[in-house]
């Protein structure tokens, strides 16, 4: 069977002409007829009315339904740090499932209601019976008799108590998924960030590892040329060739990480796998002056996870007092209404009938179900209890690495950059040295290993310094706080 495509237009089918069935016999049934015999009659003629329609919506939906495929986001091109951020979270799909989660958790408190809403129930039921009795010789006497009745039940619970821990458990949740959806934000934004600068930072490692080839191949020409007036032995060209071919491996592996690198801020922004990046560096963060008490608190303040389990706590109070209120009696009205009809033989006609009421339940004994969920919600508090206080430790530990962090980041800074002048300076008197023939090829080649090594120090550390700045904002919940309060997700 050909298949049908946007390219190729729909086939009709032929028509097949409907030829009218001959009339039944007078004096035969139409039970009488073969199976067979019918379907040759009615079969085909039906089929093929029922499926013109059908092949019909086959083909549109070839030309005009497309695949509900996301298409890749344009990148600005050069990109800053924060179009990444409006491009991460205009398409990122753990912050859409949060925002999902929040519009889940907005049907609570209206679920709670419905305990207390009204029910209207219909019913219909039909019997039939017949009864044949023989009266005298050769009579006989049969009875039929139809029933039917149309019920219509309308019941409004008056009185339900575990409807107000409900409803209160509906907006703790509520609250409860803000939170989740506010941090889940927070953690995507420092994920964009962090895979940002570490994008910046091999491409800078690439510049530093191009310009170590670059100084390498220079004393390798230096070394032949005084190889080949005779002015050092061959050895020092080995030794040059030996650092070149060093500095190109080293190359190569900068390269595979920075398009490693690429790939994955691609992937976090939701790009297509060839999309360009050429990315702006962003204004570097100032240096926290704030201790590590303020720090500390400032986290038990802000950090949404922490305050999403303090409210599971209160989440957990309220399951026991939705459980306990099943303790207590409900009150409901109900109003009935019946309609009859009865046929037959023997007493035929109608009713109608109706009923109205209140009714108080008490529920005396329910088999334990209600004892072992309020002995499981008990066990669920001092569960959240727990998780909250090993949160509270893990949120100082977190604090305290990220503060330690930035501290010896930033000493390392300092010293990395006498360092750096010292080592430029060394290199560049051996070098001199050596095209006067005062200095050895190796001493040299140290020297610009030595220079290399602080080139690349600098520049990780440089990096490094920014995202673990962001990294303590992360920590004590304050990390794009703007950005966090003011994001809508649709």
């Amino acid at each position: 069977m050909p298949i049908l495509s946007s390219a190729s237009p729909i086939r009709r089918l032929p028509l097949v002409p409907f030829v009218p069935a001959a009339p039944f016999p007078a004096n035969a049934h139409p039970a009488a007829l073969a199976p067979k015999a019918q379907y040759n009659r009615v079969l085909p003629p039906l089929l093929h009315t029922l499926m013109r329609p059908v092949f019909f919506l086959i083909g549109i939906s070839f030309l005009f339904v497309r695949p509900a495929i996301s298409e890749p986001l344009a990148v600005p091109n050069p990109l800053t740090l924060e179009q990444a951020y409006d491009l991460t979270l205009a398409s990122d799909q753990n912050v859409r499932i949060a925002f999902l989660a929040l519009k889940k958790a907005d049907l609570l408190p209206i679920s709670a209601l419905t305990k207390i809403t009204p029910r209207l129930n219909g019913s219909y039921s039909y019997s039939r019976s017949s009864t044949a009795a023989d009266r005298t010789a050769g009579s006989i006497a049969r009875s039929d008799i139809g029933n039917g009745e149309l019920t219509v039940t309308l019941r409004q619970p008056l009185l339900d108590l575990s409807v107000f821990p409900a409803r209160r458990r509906g907006k703790i949740q509520i609250a409860s998924a803000q939170l989740a959806r506010q941090f889940t934000i927070r953690e995507t934004l420092f994920g964009v960030a962090a895979s940002y600068y570490e994008v910046l930072k091999q491409e800078r490692l690439l510049e530093v590892n191009r310009q170590a080839l670059e100084l390498a191949s220079q004393q390798e020409d230096l070394s032949q040329k005084r190889a080949d007036v005779g002015e050092v032995t061959r050895t020092d060209v080995l030794r040059a060739q030996v650092t070149v071919e060093t500095a190109r491996r080293a190359l190569i592996s900068s390269e595979n990480a920075l398009e490693l690198q690429r790939n994955t801020l691609r992937n976090i922004l939701n790009l297509a796998p060839d999309a360009p990046l050429h990315l702006l560096e962003p204004a570097a963060y100032e240096p926290s002056e704030r201790s590590f008490e303020d720090l500390l608190q400032q986290a038990w303040q802000k950090r949404e996870d922490l305050r999403e389990r303090a409210l599971a706590i209160k989440d957990a109070e309220e399951r026991r007092n939705e459980i306990r209120a099943q303790y207590a009696p409900t009150l409901n009205a109900e109003v009935d209404r019946s309609l009859a009809r009865n046929s037959g033989t023997n007493y035929p006609g109608r009713s109608d009938s109706w009923f109205a009421g209140v009714t108080v339940n008490v529920p005396v004994f329910t088999g334990g179900q209600r004892e072992i969920d309020l002995a499981s919600s008990r066990y669920d508090q001092e569960r959240v209890t727990l998780e909250k206080e090993t949160l509270g430790k893990n949120i100082e530990a977190e604090v305290r690495q990220a503060w330690l962090g930035v501290r010896a980041l930033n000493a390392s800074l300092r010293a990395v950059n006498v360092q750096i002048q010292a080592a430029e300076q060394g290199y560049s008197d051996l070098q001199n040295q050596y095209r006067a023939g005062t200095a050895k090829s190796v001493d040299v080649l140290s020297a610009l290993k030595d220079l290399n090594s602080v080139r690349s120090d600098l520049t990780s550390l440089t990096f490094d310094y920014q995202v673990a700045l962001r990294s303590l904002e992360q920590v004590t919940g304050t990390f794009q706080e703007p950005r966090v309060q003011s994001t809508k997700v649709k």
